[in-house]
């Protein structure tokens, strides 16, 4: 018989509890093995390895998890698994199972919320190692990683050089994952992220309900563990490790000045393109992002800005055939009897890179394989 750990959660191996039938009543707060598995290889190569799952203690030895109005109920622990994604380990930190985020948001009353962002998808594999693969593409630039979810396309543009990564999402719970996972692969993140006043993670920040999540972990690796310390304790202070922020932005209401007039060199999207309204204001925002449009006769930027697109073909293919329309032509944005939407519409234009369309085929956590399609865009005016 398995005896439960000192902390009272049942010892690695042992399944948690079987979770009750409605979803509004939740599971006792045990911890065991995650019910998941990662797949241990980013693209797809005919067979699924698992790799574990690591549980993740905070400064004070305790679990590290997601607070919420009812953790008393049902915990949300973090985790850290690593993903080898051309050649390179990027390690992530993500909840136990998306299920148990939906089960989160029912016990919130909140069960419209979205909880994909708990879930490694295809595109931002793809993503991810399109950006390893060509570092170019991301060296010493400033990179926005929209809808980033656990994060994966943005930490792999820090890796791979980046100067500054932007971490954005409607989710602040995602955003905590992801930002933690960028302290866990040795990228600088601010010392102070986390906490009862962050704009991001603070109790009035949108959808916490006024419980704050916690400061951001940092990371030391020993050997067969991983140990959590104080921020404080790090060198955030380095200028050849790119940095890694996040940002609040929903698509629908999105808060651009937050990102400064210069804007971003480079913004990485993948699976964004579910709804055609999500099609109709993420090809503006993607242009916008940008920063402002120069007016005639000041100098531009002497490099050349860039989109990457990652989708699967089968997935929406009428809406990402719409998306590349609107990318080609913003006069497209607006409709002609519209005064105020033609007047804010952006000038620029999105050229597809010459050689760039491929496809690669990537498998997501549990070892499922898709095609998804990669574009890259120059950005024009």
């Amino acid at each position: 018989v398995a005896t439960p750990s000192a902390s009272g959660r049942p010892p690695p191996g042992r399944q948690p509890p079987a979770r009750s039938a409605s979803r509004a009543t939740p599971s006792p707060p045990l911890r065991g093995a995650p019910r998941r598995r990662v797949a241990a290889t980013a693209a797809a190569s005919g067979a699924f390895v698992p790799a574990p799952f690591v549980e993740l203690k905070d400064a004070r030895g305790a679990d590290a998890s997601i607070p919420h109005l009812q953790s008393d109920h049902l915990s949300v622990f973090l985790y850290q698994t690593v993903v080898p994604v051309a050649g390179v380990d990027v390690k992530l930190v993500l909840p136990e199972s998306e299920d148990l985020v939906v089960d989160m948001y029912a016990a919130l009353g909140r069960p419209d919320d979205d909880p994909h962002w708990a879930t490694l998808w295809q595109g931002s594999v793809a993503l991810a190692e399109e950006v390893l693969d060509n570092p170019s593409l991301v060296r010493g630039k400033r990179v926005l990683d929209l809808g980033t979810g656990l994060g994966l396309a943005g930490l792999a543009a820090g890796l791979a050089g980046a100067k500054e990564v932007v971490l954005t999402d409607r989710e602040p719970r995602a955003l905590y994952c992801a930002l933690c996972a960028a302290a866990a692969n040795g990228l600088v993140v601010p010392t102070q992220s986390g906490g009862l006043d962050d704009p991001v993670f603070g109790k009035d920040a949108p959808g916490l309900d006024g419980v704050p999540l916690p400061e951001v972990l940092s990371f030391k690796q020993t050997a067969g563990s991983v140990d959590v310390f104080r921020a404080e304790e790090e060198d955030n202070t380095r200028d050849d490790v790119c940095r890694v922020s996040a940002a609040l932005l929903d698509w629908f209401a999105p808060d651009c000045d937050q990102f400064g007039d210069d804007g971003f060199d480079v913004v990485l999207a993948c699976d964004v393109l579910y709804t055609p309204s999500a099609v109709d204001v993420i090809a503006p925002l993607v242009l916008r992002l940008f920063g402002k449009e120069k007016r005639p006769g000041e100098r531009k930027k002497s490099t050349n800005n860039v989109f990457v697109l990652a989708d699967p073909p089968g997935r929406f293919p009428e809406n990402h055939e719409r998306f590349l329309r609107l990318m080609e032509d913003s006069d497209r944005f607006a409709d002609a009897s519209d005064e105020e939407k033609r007047k804010n519409r952006p000038a620029r234009r999105a050229r597809l890179m010459d050689g760039t369309g491929k496809s690669r085929e990537c498998v997501n956590l549990e070892g499922e394989a898709m095609t998804v399609d990669l574009s890259t865009y120059v950005i024009e005016g």
